[in-house]
């Protein structure tokens, strides 16, 4: 983690050879950086692992622990999450295979183990835990076959020798959802501010991952398209990378825009996002990136102010706190977007196949999601009835540019909910009315 302040002493933050974070006092005062990382730098290497032996047996062969060695590195080349599968595997895999020959180890010796973690009371681990620490497994000996380091992978368990995947708590996910009045809460109040109400409009009105929120910039909106406007998500960003890559799961997705975020979005262009970034937004800004104050005291992270998740976080906790609400997880603003979207109508196979779980494409066919296809889609997501209660707002056409003819005929397929749009004609007239409207949130 680094070096951080802590009143006018520099305080230290690392991970130990446990797999815990600690924290400690340098002793040392602001303006003694040099000396902090100094102290930091021994403290990390006092805490690493010792370094795995190769430990070859005749022929060549090679030791689970030394495949591990090899095989993570790579895993980093790929852009996975290779540090959270050295935990695993130094924590719960190596204690019990560590010292097999990996042409050695069998069914047996994979589902002793599994039985083990099961019943382990001190680890306590999770049901899905368990299976994540197979899953791990199964990829590194499916490698280790790929590589021709075996013949076959023991790898065959399945839920009868794992158990189910459920959550540790069965009732904890039937409350992490918000209502309609709670998201209309989260997009107006006050007390929120607005570069917020924006990332989380985006969340709960448009469906999309937090990383594939911070990756979005304004050439990947489509403010014209009909019936609806179109979020192009093609990209999310990956904060422990600190890079953009590419979705979850390797898909383009076209999401139609909902006319409440429609809304949001024209005043957050208009006056938002230049009160905030102290200039006009262009079309490869980002939509909404980490407030300049921020950037500045970013210490490991550099390049442009992406937002990363723990900074999204950290400030949901601030306003969850602000507004007396019991405690939900930022990412449920996801699930709030699918489950009263159903709750209100719409088809939930159009939701996942074409808005929220979008698959990498398989057929010449599917790129052809233009005409009805198109209109059915928006006419699913537009049956989510949330609007921006007690705001009156330009609809799309205030953020279009001077040569785009902006409004968006919505009435075919508005919500049933009382709507607060001003609809304008779709003209650039129409789009200086809208950018002169007296607002709340835009710029006079």
């Amino acid at each position: 983690m680094g070096i951080y302040r802590r009143g006018t002493i520099l305080w230290l933050r690392w991970k130990g050879a446990d797999g815990k974070w600690h924290d400690r006092s340098s002793g040392y005062a602001i303006g003694e950086e040099s000396k902090a990382r100094e102290m930091y730098t021994e403290l990390v290497r006092q805490s690493a692992p010792p370094p795995a032996e190769p430990a070859a047996a005749p022929g060549g062969a090679l030791t689970v622990r030394a495949w591990v060695a090899e095989w993570l590195p790579k895993r980093g080349e790929q852009g996975l999450d290779w540090k959270g599968d050295d935990s695993r595997l130094r924590l719960h895999v190596l204690p019990f295979l560590g010292d097999l020959m990996l042409r050695d180890v069998r069914t047996r010796s994979i589902l002793d183990m599994m039985h083990a973690l099961r019943t382990d009371r001190e680890r306590d681990l999770s049901p899905r835990s368990i299976w994540h620490v197979y899953s791990i497994t199964k990829a590194l000996f499916r490698d280790a076959q790929l590589a021709e380091l075996i013949e076959h992978s023991p790898c065959v368990l399945d839920e009868r020798q794992l158990g189910p995947v459920v959550d540790r708590d069965p009732e904890w996910r039937s409350g992490a959802t918000f209502t309609h009045d709670e998201v209309e809460t989260i997009i107006t109040d006050d007390q929120i501010p607005a570069d917020r109400h924006m990332v989380y409009g985006l969340e709960l009105l448009a469906g999309v991952r937090p990383g594939e929120a911070a990756a979005l910039r304004w050439r990947h909106y489509t403010a014209t398209k009909q019936p609806l406007g179109e979020l192009l998500v093609a990209k999310a960003f990956n904060t422990k990378r600190n890079l953009e890559k590419s979705t979850k799961t390797g898909s383009v997705k076209h999401v139609p825009v909902h006319p409440t975020l429609a809304a949001m979005l024209a005043e957050w262009k208009l006056g938002g996002w230049q009160a905030m970034m102290g200039r006009a937004p262009g079309p490869d800004d980002l939509i909404v990136p980490l407030p300049p104050d921020a950037a500045e005291r970013r210490r490991t992270r550099g390049g442009e102010p992406y937002r990363p998740n723990d900074y999204s976080c950290k400030r949901w906790l601030e306003d969850v706190a602000a507004l007396g609400w019991r405690h939900r997880r930022h990412y449920d603003m996801r699930a709030t977007f699918i489950t009263l979207s159903i709750e209100d109508g719409a088809d939930p196979e159009i939701l996942e196949n074409r808005v929220t779980h979008t698959r990498q494409r398989r057929s010449a066919f599917d790129g052809y999601d233009r005409g009805e296809h198109w209109a059915r889609t928006c006419a699913e997501v537009a049956k989510l009835r949330i609007t921006r209660r007690g705001r009156e707002v330009a609809t799309v056409a205030a953020a279009a540019t001077p040569d785009e003819s902006a409004a968006v005929p919505l009435q075919s397929i508005a919500s049933t909910r009382k709507s607060s749009y001003l609809v304008l004609p779709a003209t650039a007239a129409g789009a200086a009315a809208g950018a002169g409207c007296r607002c709340r949130g835009f710029a006079q």
